[in-house]
């Protein structure tokens, strides 16, 4: 899955000095599964190079910082829940695939979110596993690691 920046929202205080930066990062499959991202991410001046403010980077620059704090919240600087796991059967009563959907929302006010929807088939499975033989515990391990490996960002 490819994440994009769909939006940087930059609001400015009295004085011109930015005040806020928030980015919308989304990401659809291509696959035709229905899975997707969606995030906004608060990019603060901290995050920014020494003696660098917001009037001297570009937007690109901007999204770096947002998908590298996106990829450190789905690597665990977030709590991440899986909200719901829905198996889905064939005809004969054997799992197909499932879906996992998971939300994040950090602690520290920022308003900074996750939601991420997963459909893991028996390709993504352990070698030698069905999905018979996992549990639900098993299934959001592999959405979890599923995450990390989507957010992703090239060192």
């Amino acid at each position: 899955m490819e994440i994009n920046v769909a939006s940087i929202n930059q609001s400015f205080g009295k004085d011109e000095q930015t005040s806020q930066v928030i980015v919308a990062l989304n990401g659809n499959s291509t696959d035709g599964s229905g899975d997707y991202l969606s995030s906004s991410v608060n990019v603060t001046s901290k995050e920014l190079p020494e003696s660098t403010s917001f009037d001297d980077v570009l937007d690109s620059e901007i999204g770096a910082l947002a998908r590298k704090k996106l990829a450190d919240y789905a690597a665990g600087a977030m709590a991440i829940r899986v909200s719901s796991i829905n198996r889905v059967f064939n005809q004969s009563g054997e799992t197909v695939n499932a879906v996992v959907s998971m939300v994040g929302t950090a602690s520290d006010g920022s308003g900074d979110y996750i939601n991420y929807r997963k459909t893991i088939t028996s390709a993504d499975l352990p070698e030698g596993k069905t999905f018979a033989e996992m549990s639900a515990g098993s299934l959001k391990a592999l959405a979890k690691a599923q995450l990390v490996n989507d957010t992703k960002v090239a060192a």
